[in-house]
């Protein structure tokens, strides 16, 4: 019961500090002007907090491209965790809820990527994971077309 106990609290931390890893969206207007400055796209995960998929794409992959220079010399990363009641600053300046900001972008299936040029115009949306497998490297093509 103990051993149960702790993987619990174990993979709880896990995805904390996962999670940690990856910035929150507060400011993608901000975000936009250092794209074209450093000539990146800008990747946004949409979340919601008690999606397991959710967790899956973050633990298993969004995280970790955080933290790899083969992804952030080309992206900005960004989280928004949807139902949190967040304000927050969109492509246009405004200050916006991220529900809706998650509604003006047509979202109602976690998890959503999406990816913006440097001009907060969306270049593509993955919706859901199709197949945990290969879910790496289909978000790896998808990413690549735009590099």
């Amino acid at each position: 019961m103990w051993d149960n106990i702790l993987n619990i609290r174990q993979n709880i931390f896990n995805t904390n500090t996962k999670n940690m890893a990856i910035l929150p969206a507060k400011n993608l207007f901000l975000d936009s002007q250092s794209a074209q400055q450093d000539n990146k796209n800008i990747l946004v995960l949409m979340h919601l907090q008690e999606c397991p998929w959710c967790h899956f794409v973050i633990d298993e992959v969004i995280a970790d491209m955080a933290q790899m220079p083969e992804y952030t010399d080309k992206l900005i990363i960004r989280q928004i965790k949807i139902n949190a009641g967040l304000e927050m600053i969109d492509f246009a300046g405004q200050s916006i809820e991220n529900n809706t900001f998650a509604k003006h972008q047509k979202i109602d299936f976690y998890p959503t990527v999406l990816l913006f040029n440097p001009q907060g115009q969306l270049l593509e949306k993955t919706i859901g994971v199709a197949n945990e497998d290969f879910y790496w490297s289909e978000l790896d093509k998808t990413l690549e077309k735009h590099y």
